[in-house]
Formats: structure tokens, C-alpha cells, sequence
């Protein structure tokens, strides 16, 4: 089991701006804005040396919305942390088990809409922002 797997499962995450996916990679994400504006991903993440750092580098996040995707592609939740400024959306595979997370310096997450093979999470200011399912980042294994 991954390091955010066992996070996911204690109910916590990572504070890091990132995508954590559940095959234990990870990405930085550039996005400390509500606005969602300079959303992008970057570089590698470890996840493990960063929580190596500060292992109390973490957040408890409360689910606000969630949506069944089409054909059993699973379930994508959406809300906010114990910090009150944070944000995170996951995707969840048919049992509910974690396929990814990203955590947000962005406000809590309130909305998601889909059109398949895109969802658009929004924000408690009303910002959006849109990935592609499909995309390999994104995209179940």
C-alpha cells in the first residue's frame, strides 16, 4: 500500500500543492490562488521525503460533493481541509478505493460537473476549473 493510499484511508492528505496518485506517484501542482488561474502540473513529487520532513504535513478532508462517473468508471469527490484555505478533488475507482487526489491552496472545492470525458470543479469563490478524465494523469488505471 502507498504512503497516500494510507493517508487516504486515515482520512488525511498531503498539505503540498500536488496530485497524489494511488500507484505512489506524485506531481507538483502550481496553483496557491483561488482564482485556479496558474493551475498546471509540474515536476515529480515524493511524497515520502516530504512527509519525511514534516510528517505532520497534512490536512483532513471533508467531502462537500460527489458524483458517480459513467460505466462503472468510478466516483469523483470534491471539498475542503482543516485549514479552511485548502482544496482538494479525488477520483475514486467503482469501490470507492482512491485512483488519485489533488490537494489545492484554493478554497474548498463545492461543485462538480461532468461531461464526460471532462469534469469541472468549482470553488467556494465560484472559480472552476476543468481537467480531462482521459488525460494520463487523470485517468484510471
Amino acid at each position: 500500500m502507498t504512503r497516500i493510499v494510507e493517508l487516504w484511508r486515515s482520512g488525511e492528505v498531503p498539505v503540498e500543492c500536488g496530485l497524489f496518485r494511488a500507484d505512489g506517484t506524485s506531481r507538483e501542482a502550481d496553483c496557491e490562488s483561488p482564482t485556479l488561474a496558474n493551475y498546471v502540473l509540474g515536476e515529480p513529487l515524493d511524497l515520502d521525503a516530504l512527509l519525511a520532513d514534516d510528517p505532520d504535513w497534512t490536512t483532513s478532508p471533508a467531502v462537500w460533493a460527489e458524483v458517480e462517473l459513467p460505466g462503472r468508471a468510478g466516483y469523483l469527490c470534491s471539498g475542503g481541509g482543516s485549514h479552511g484555505s485548502d482544496g482538494f478533488f479525488a477520483r475514486l475507482d467503482a469501490d470507492q478505493n482512491l485512483v488519485w487526489v489533488v490537494h489545492l491552496l484554493s478554497n474548498e472545492f463545492v461543485r462538480i460537473d461532468v461531461d464526460w470525458p471532462r469534469a469541472t470543479f468549482t470553488n467556494n469563490w465560484g472559480n472552476t476549473l476543468t481537467i480531462d478524465l482521459t488525460d494520463p494523469d487523470y485517468a484510471a488505471p
